[in-house]
């Protein structure tokens, strides 16, 4: 499953889910494709009975430029900061909220994130280092995907 996180009408929140929608859209009918604006327990119920999941998201940074895409899974994340992005909830939590109820969750989640500019101002038009970079980082995030199929 391929898991588009964001929001389309804060800026550069959207990055995830317009990314997500193009790696489902290359993918075809090897994927499928689920959105959120907020990461709840409710992702749980989302990611329940695949074995693989690939989350795209934005993450701020002050350290990187905007544009700079970042790849991790759950293990790369530190404990006190968690996967927090812009939707509230710490994944790493989240996921051993998960194990501690039995809920069938995927062996694999992989996270793509792209550092943005503006997340928080109303507007559906990325910032210009976004824009210039969202489709690259969402054809390659397809091509991992597909050798993996």
């Amino acid at each position: 499953m391929i898991l588009g996180l964001g929001n389309d009408i804060l800026r550069d929140d959207g990055v995830g889910l317009a990314a997500a929608r193009r790696v489902a859209e290359l993918l075809g009918e090897r994927a499928d494709l689920s959105e959120a604006a907020v990461a709840t327990v409710d992702l749980l119920q989302e990611m329940t009975g695949y074995d693989r999941v690939v989350i795209v998201d934005a993450f701020m940074d002050s350290d990187l430029p905007p544009g700079t895409t970042l790849r991790a899974t759950p293990d790369d994340l530190p404990d006190g900061f968690g996967y927090r992005s812009f939707h509230t909830l710490p994944f790493k939590e989240m996921l051993r909220l998960g194990a501690e109820i039995e809920m069938r969750l995927p062996d694999q989640v992989v996270i793509h994130g792209m550092v943005v500019d503006d997340a928080a101002t109303f507007g559906e038009e990325f910032t210009p280092p976004v824009a210039a970079a969202w489709e690259r980082w969402a054809a390659a995030i397809a091509e991992e995907e597909a050798a993996r199929l």
